[in-house]
């Protein structure tokens, strides 16, 4: 075919429809960028407040509980969701294949897969469960089950390994701020799930410290 000046137009226009579609697709498939240090702004005090009804078997060892029980004194990290609804800095590390929760407490991490992978059928219940997220939007939705029986509380509030732990997080504030809304639902423990809204402040310098937790502190 022979170039004319026609030809030269009509190439470029198709150029330029086919550069804006893929540009417009690229646009949708952008997600925010939650990577950063937080530090909590409310609630401060964890996972206490109101609560829903504890089932029977719940409130019998809630009324049995010992203090000296939790085995957070003797160093053992008291998992997920306690150690994310705490005081300490957390830090957030973004890969479209999986990402990172690193928490300061105990310096424990959580790996939330971004592939709706399913936990390995040899894969044991652990204190932090096994989380699978996914953007739905803005929002970073994250589901984490296969939970080990422990402490959902350091007040005495038992979970018995048949907790689900459902997350949604967005930016707020032109990325300055963090807002999550966590949903916990046990039938073991409580008679109906319960919600907490949670939210953190962005430290554009900050960094996690080491924590180390030592049974022979003369503080335990």
């Amino acid at each position: 075919m022979r170039c004319t000046a026609g030809n030269v137009v009509s190439a470029f226009a198709l150029w330029s429809v086919l550069a804006t579609v893929a540009l417009g697709q690229t646009n949708q498939n952008q997600v925010p960028e939650f990577g950063g240090v937080w530090l909590t702004t409310s609630p401060r005090g964890g996972l206490g407040g109101p609560r829903p009804a504890l089932t029977p078997t719940a409130q019998a060892d809630l009324d049995t509980f010992d203090p000296l029980d939790d085995p957070v004194i003797r160093c053992v990290p008291p998992g997920f969701p306690r150690t994310g609804a705490g005081v300490y800095p957390w830090e957030i590390i973004q890969t479209d294949d999986v990402i990172l929760f690193l928490y300061e407490a105990f310096g424990m991490i959580r790996r939330i897969y971004m592939d709706g992978r399913e936990p390995p059928a040899y894969l044991p219940p652990g204190l932090m469960g096994f989380s699978v997220g996914h953007w739905e939007g803005d929002e970073l939705v994250i589901r984490t089950t296969n939970y080990a029986p422990g402490l959902l509380t350091g007040s005495g509030v038992r979970q018995y390994g048949d907790m689900v732990v459902d997350e949604r997080y967005r930016l707020v504030e032109d990325g300055r701020g963090l807002e999550g809304e966590v949903v916990i639902t046990a039938p073991g423990t409580f008679e109906a799930p319960w919600s907490r809204i949670y939210t953190w402040e962005l430290d554009p310098d900050g960094i996690i410290f080491e924590a180390i937790c030592d049974p022979a502190d003369s503080r335990f």
